[in-house]
């Protein structure tokens, strides 16, 4: 079995874009009751790299539940919260260097920890184990390519 490019596709962009707002949100909800609102906007919305972090994480999500097997269940969050995990580390350290940081291996691993605190990494784990269930997948015969593989070569 393999997922359709379509399931894999709204998968990684409903896991992608939920956690991001999620995230967004409780962070607003903080930055209000800390009263600097602006802060946030330079954070999640004026910083570029927070739209290449949401375009690597729906590509390797994508690619990810296309290429890897869809079962067992639990295994798709651990493989797919990995992935998450690991395009936040390389966005977050690759926008610390691009800031001219010092060691943005520390920067990178401190905006994991905020992605905690935000919610924005468990609500990504908690929506991986609930759009896990419901994949679009087809059925492949053994030993043969999947359907849209034998066509592309012909």
């Amino acid at each position: 079995m393999t997922v359709t490019w379509r399931g894999a596709l709204s998968y990684a962009l409903a896991v992608t874009m939920v956690s991001w707002l999620t995230g967004a949100a409780v962070d607003l909800v903080w930055q209000a009751a800390a009263g600097s609102p602006r802060a946030w906007a330079s954070t999640w919305v004026q910083n570029p790299w927070n739209a290449a972090f949401v375009g690597a994480a729906v590509l390797t999500l994508t690619l990810t539940r296309r290429l890897t097997a869809p079962l067992p269940v639990w295994r798709v969050p651990l493989i797919d919260g990995s992935a998450y995990l690991a395009v936040l580390l390389v966005c977050a350290g690759l926008s610390s260097w691009a800031a001219g940081d010092e060691a943005p291996a520390d920067s990178a691993f401190v905006s994991a920890i905020v992605a905690l605190f935000t919610l924005q990494l468990p609500s990504a784990w908690l929506l991986s184990v609930w759009r896990a269930r419901h994949l679009e997948t087809v059925l492949t015969a053994a030993g043969t390519p999947s359907a849209p593989a034998r066509t592309a070569g012909r």
